[in-house]
């Protein structure tokens, strides 16, 4: 009890805790607005405690302060207010009269709590007062509707009245309806009771969720406006009160025109406020939240502006040093951060910090709406650093959320959500450095939060979805079984508990579905993951348009559905995983700070995509939506190593399918950066560490670059020794390491590497479940290991062992993998080395039939068919095989895939120089096997292939013209565009693409072409348009000489020459030439001319020693009587000064440097013929190119002759101007 003017109160109640916390209320009101001062204040163990009376403080203050609370009602017989039979004389009534009032229906420094409580006398008293007395009390406390705007981050006062006593609710809720029935219309005091009666309701929808209580809570605010005259001082009160009630529906229900006429009813009561009006603030901050919230639905971006405007006024007309400025400023946060949120402008979110900071100086620690301010700060600076990385904005958080918990004691209802926030930021910081105090904490923390809220409470919900979360993390990060089991029981409970009209049910739908999506990952189990698809799916559908997090909730369906495709490979998944994020992407606003995430989603999608159709525009698309997201994301950005790392395994990929030396070494550059921006300890580390090694090892292979494989090494043995042991990633680790070793093995021989690859290879294997999609690409790799051992030592163990696993790998890879022709090839690989040594005729006949079901498999990438294929033609003839001819062919059919027009001409050439051999091969089979048009035509076909490709661009469409000139046109422009493709046309131009972009435009270029040269073919009369010349045209080049093509191959050297007239090529062989000595004869030839300073730049006449001549004659000799007689005297070719013939050659390999016209027996006594005493002599590139010569040109005189000077730092052509001045004399 306590004594007010010599008048004795007396608080009675069952419930202990419940009396606690309404004396300790008032005397926060009290002393808060400064109305008491604490040393009038005896201690709350002091009986009675005190007031001064000479205070300036009435009881109806005293009342209404009490009266303040989240009860609806005290009404009832457990809870009542008992107050000493003094308060209902005649003094009482006296002094209620003084005011209009005693119920105030919210604080000034309680902006978010909306009360609507009346004080309800024990029925004794009242029939002590008369029948007319409760109608005067009750008018006298009808409800004031000061309502300011609704703010779930400022907490009710300590979680008292009908949130903890739903008896009570339900008594006040009969009482109030019994009373509004007994009341006419036409009494002034039914409007008031029937908006009282609404509010009661809309208490009771909150606690316990029935949209009746909502519905019912509406209609009879409704009916109380109209019972309100207009100009009626309460009638702006109700109408906001009105539009605060409908928005709580919207918010559940979704209805569009309950906010609207939210919008509207707030509207109103702002219209009939004045701007000098006390309330004018509270009632735009009104309007403000309803704009807030319409925003969020639908994404007006006039709505959020709209809504800082009206947040933004009510701060400007607020005082500073008013109580309710700590609202106004909170307000105006919210809507600016949700402006941050929805378009990424970090200038908003910097607004929002600075206005919550604000509201935290404005109050004192005593204060109990400090942690509510504490949070909403801790919040922001979460944001800002999941926005930027500054390990600042991390700090901060924790540390205003860690204050917030210490200020608020464990029975204040609040202190559930506060200690969630503390450990959300505290887990969010251990993804960041990976402390695991940090984790451990959060965990302790969400706990915490679980303990403290009742089980029947709306917000247990929410901590046991924040508890599962942090126990997730954890099992990413240990492993522990309990761990996952634990986190998806929380989280199924946190759905159970969480109505469909719960604004957080999607997100827990969404957290639920990513548990099982992990625990899919781990354990493998079907239900998991079509689970965790239904759990994704169903937040999706049940989140608003608008939803904040609808782009989170898109990706995450997105990565389910990714899962199922990489364990089940069915592509109805991959596309449905592409369809989410591409729309999470355009949810996203340029300059949003979670752009780079969800670009990086969408590549991963393409990315996985490629992987299984191998189509070039999937990893172009990723390798585009990865660059875009490393290049929106600073260094120091926590999200930087895994983008870094998912565009450099994209760029692995891409160089391992078209070979282009630049994309593996910009992958090994973008993964290395991942490491070092890793640091120690980070989860994160063994994965970009193998990554890191993968790059090094395939570089490795290409390059043979010794510090590669040795670093690689190096990155996989680090990656394999952070990994647990039951990690599910350890065998996909050491799978990686044991390539690696045996690539060491493969160059330096050292048994240790061979045998650490294959024990590394067993354990991968033996770890990994027999339906895990990685499982055959596993047992390749050890199968090859073995393969690699056997040839080294022999063991017929190995060799066995190798075809089991091949086998094997084979069995478990559907057909129309991209894979699966790889996997064949590489069976084929030990059964041939098993026919080679043992004999068996079954893997002479199985070994061809892997080789060409690889080489001819419709999905098979151009590298591994054309690597099938060679493998095809090695072992054809070894075993007798009669397909040889057909393996021949599908070599040159595929190389133009190989060297395709898609490719610049740099990678078109490397391509070449590696595959050339091949061809010469291939041609010198068909040569032994007497097809030597055969050998001419794929000749023709192999070589030169750029040239063609370059001529192809250029060829004159005029027939086609005739007939489709659209389609003509658009193969010229796409010709003219591939062409210049071919040059640096501008390079100093401002506005030149990166490399990646001209690349990409090339490569869509080239299979654009591609398409428009399909639909000319298709045309009639045009089904050779553009295709290589058949042999029986090549025939016709020799129309004005003999045209002789030289193959130099490994296994014999040939000429096949073209005579006009006959339809055979004539095969001359040349069994005194040799691929080596060739090569013998251009190394000394480049050596003769090096010492006398000729054709090599930057060496001047100064610098020659000695005299060529004589070393040349030699080199020309050989050349004659080893290659050029014998050609000449096949074609009966004589030494006739007076009429000599033209004859052309195309020369392949080395020959094509050596000086062929030149040939001859120079200066000696007993010879001295060269080929020029025989024949005109002429070098054609193709057998094409002598096809159509243009027509002469008109005849012009000589005009000039321009020869260029060097570009700046750029070395001289030697003898320049000398030529020059030779040529102009003899013109």
């Amino acid at each position: 009890m306590f004594f007010f003017r010599g008048i004795t109160v007396e608080l009675s109640t069952q419930d202990d805790h419940f009396l606690t916390d309404i004396f300790y209320l008032i005397l926060e009101l009290k002393l808060s607005d400064g109305s008491v001062e604490r040393t009038d204040l005896l201690s709350r163990e002091s009986s009675p405690g005190v007031w001064d009376a000479n205070e300036p403080l009435t009881l109806n203050e005293i009342v209404a302060h009490f009266t303040l609370s989240v009860f609806t009602d005290l009404g009832g017989d457990e809870h009542q207010l008992l107050a000493s039979r003094e308060l209902y004389g005649t003094d009482l009534w006296d002094g209620l009269g003084e005011t209009t009032g005693i119920l105030l229906d919210g604080h000034e420094n309680y902006p978010n709590m909306i009360l609507k409580t009346k004080i309800i006398a024990p029925d004794s008293s009242r029939q002590a007062l008369g029948a007319e007395q409760p109608n005067k009390l009750n008018s006298l406390l009808r409800p004031r509707s000061q309502v300011l705007s609704s703010n779930p981050e400022v907490p009710s006062f300590y979680g008292l009245g009908c949130l903890r006593y739903p008896e009570d609710i339900n008594t006040s809720i009969e009482r109030q309806q019994l009373e509004a029935s007994l009341t006419p219309n036409d009494h002034p005091d039914k409007p008031s009771q029937l908006s009282h009666l609404g509010w009661t309701l809309l208490t009771r929808f909150r606690r316990l969720g029935n949209l009746g209580d909502i519905n019912d809570a509406v209609t009879q605010y409704q009916a109380a406006i109209n019972l309100t005259p207009d100009g009626h001082p309460d009638k702006r009160e109700m109408l906001s009160d009105l539009g605060h009630i409908l928005q709580a529906r919207f918010e559940c229900l979704g209805d569009i025109d309950d906010i609207d006429n939210s919008i509207a009813k707030h509207q109103e009561a702002v219209d009939l406020t004045p701007d000098i009006h006390p309330d004018k603030p509270g009632m735009l901050g009104n309007i403000g939240s309803s704009l807030l919230a319409r925003f969020d639905r639908l994404g007006n971006r006039d709505d959020i502006d709209n809504a800082i405007e009206r947040h933004q006024a009510a701060v400007d007309l607020t005082p500073h040093d008013h109580p309710r400025k700590l609202a106004m400023l909170t307000n105006l946060g919210h809507s600016l951060r949700t402006r941050f949120e929805h378009l990424g402008n970090l200038r908003d979110l910097d607004n929002t910090i600075a206005h919550y900071q604000a509201a935290v100086d404005l109050i004192s620690n005593d204060n109990p709406h400090k942690p509510g301010l504490l949070t909403n700060l801790g919040k922001a600076l979460l944001i800002r650093f999941q926005s930027l990385g500054n390990l600042d904005d991390i700090d901060g958080s924790i540390a205003q959320h860690q204050m917030s918990v210490d200020l608020t004691p464990d029975a204040d209802a609040r202190k559930p959500g506060l200690l969630d926030n503390l450990g959300n930021s505290l887990l969010i910081r251990f993804q960041r450095l990976g402390n695991l105090d940090d984790m451990d904490n959060a965990i302790v923390q969400h706990q915490a939060a679980v303990d403290l809220t009742p089980d029947d409470h709306i917000d247990k919900a929410r901590s046991l979805s924040n508890l599962g979360s942090s126990l997730h993390a954890r099992f990413q990060r240990l492993g522990n079984l309990d761990d996952i089991d634990d986190a998806i029981l929380r989280l199924q409970e946190a759905v159970d508990l969480s109505p469909d009209c719960h604004p957080d049910k999607c997100m827990r739908l969404a957290n639920f579905g990513s548990i099982l999506l992990a625990r899919f990952d781990r354990f493998g189990n079907r239900d998991d993951i079509d689970n965790a698809i239904l759990q994704h799916q169903a937040a999706v559908n049940l989140a608003p348009d608008g939803h904040p997090h609808m782009r989170e909730m898109l990706n995450n369906l997105g990565n389910s559905f990714s899962a199922r495709f990489g364990r089940l490979g069915n592509l109805d998944d991959i596309d449905n995983a592409i369809i989410p994020r591409q729309a999470a992407v355009d949810l996203t606003p340029d300059g949003h700070p979670h752009k780079p995430r969800v670009l990086s989603n969408l590549g991963s999608s393409f990315f996985i995509r490629f992987g299984r159709l191998g189509n070039l525009d999937d990893v172009d698309n990723a390798i585009t939506k990865y660059q875009a997201a490393v290049d929106l994301t600073p260094d120091g950005h926590p999200d930087k190593p895994a983008l870094s790392r998912n565009l450099g395994t994209s760029l692995v990929a891409r160089f391992q399918r078209l070979g282009n030396i630049g994309d593996i070494d910009n992958a090994t550059e973008q993964l290395q950066a991942a490491v070092k921006l890793t640091p120690e300890g980070h989860p994160d580390m063994p994965s970009l560490l193998s990554s890191f090694g993968n790059s090094l090892e395939i570089r490795f292979k290409r390059l043979k670059n010794m510090g590669d494989i040795g670093n690689a090494i190096v990155q996989h043995q680090a990656a394999v020794k952070l990994t647990p042991d039951d990690h599910p990633e350890r065998p996909a680790r050491l799978n990686s390491l044991g390539i690696a070793l045996l690539a060491r093995f493969q160059q330096f021989g050292n048994l240790n590497d061979v045998n650490d690859a294959i024990e590394r290879h067993q354990v991968a294997v033996k770890l990994t479940p027999g339906d895990h999609p990685d499982k055959s690409s596993r047992l390749s790799n050890l199968g090859h290991a073995l393969c690699v051992r056997f040839n080294r030592l022999g063991n017929r163990d190995d060799i066995d062992n190798s075809i089991l696993n091949h086998q094997e790998a084979v069995d478990l890879t559907p057909d129309g993998h991209p894979q699966k022709p790889g996997r064949l090839a590489n069976f084929g690989i030990p059964l041939f080395c098993r026919f080679q040594r043992f004999g068996h005729p079954k893997d002479a006949e199985s070994c061809v039939a892997q080789f060409s079901a690889a080489a001819l498999s419709p999905v098979a990438s151009p590298p591994d068919c054309l690597m099938a294929a060679k493998k095809w033609v090695h072992a054809a003839p070894i075993t007798n095989h009669t397909s040889l001819l057909a393996a021949c062919e599908c070599v040159v059919g595929t190389i133009p895939l190989v060297a395709w027009l898609g490719l610049s001409i740099k990678d078109r050439h490397q391509h070449l120089v590696q595959i050339g051999e091949t061809v010469r091969a291939v041609a010198a089979i068909a040569i032994s096997l007497g097809q030597c048009n055969k050998a001419l035509e794929w000749l023709e076909q192999g070589r030169s292939i750029v040239w063609t490709q370059i001529l192809q661009l250029r060829t004159p469409v005029d027939q086609l013209r005739d007939i489709e000139p659209d389609l003509a046109d658009r193969l010229l422009h796409i010709s003219q565009l591939l062409d210049e493709g071919t040059q640096d046309v501008n390079p100093q131009s401002e506005h030149r693409r990166s490399p990646e972009e001209e690349a990409r435009q090339y490569r869509a270029l080239a299979r654009e072409h591609n398409e428009v040269v399909a639909k000319i073919r298709s045309l009639p009369n045009f089904h050779d348009f553009l295709r290589p010349p058949t042999i029986h045209k090549l025939f016709g080049a020799a129309k004005d000489g003999p045209v002789v093509v030289i193959n130099v191959s490994d296994a014999q050297c040939d000429a096949l020459a073209l005579v006009y007239g006959v339809d055979e090529a004539i095969h001359i062989p040349l069994p005194n030439l040799t691929s080596e000595r060739v090569t013998e004869l251009q190394v000394e030839l480049k050596s003769i001319l090096k010492s006398n300073g000729i054709r090599l730049r930057a060496v001047r006449d100064e610098e020659a020693e000695g005299d060529g001549g004589e070393g040349c004659k030699w080199i020309l000799a050989e050349l004659w009587d080893n290659l050029v007689k014998p050609v000449l005297d096949s074609l009966a070719f004589s030494s006739d000064p007076e009429i000599l013939p033209r004859m052309w050659w195309c020369v392949t390999g080395p020959l094509a440097f050596l000086p062929i016209h030149a040939a001859g027996v120079y200066d000696t006594e007993d010879s001295d013929e060269k080929i020029q005493d025989y024949a005109i002599v002429s070098y054609a590139p193709t057998i094409s190119a002598l096809l159509e010569q243009p027509d002469a040109p008109e005849h012009n005189p000589f005009r000039h002759l321009s020869a260029i000077e060097p570009s700046s730092g750029a070395s001289y052509i030697p003898n320049t101007e000398k030529e020059m001045e030779y040529i102009r004399r003899r013109l």
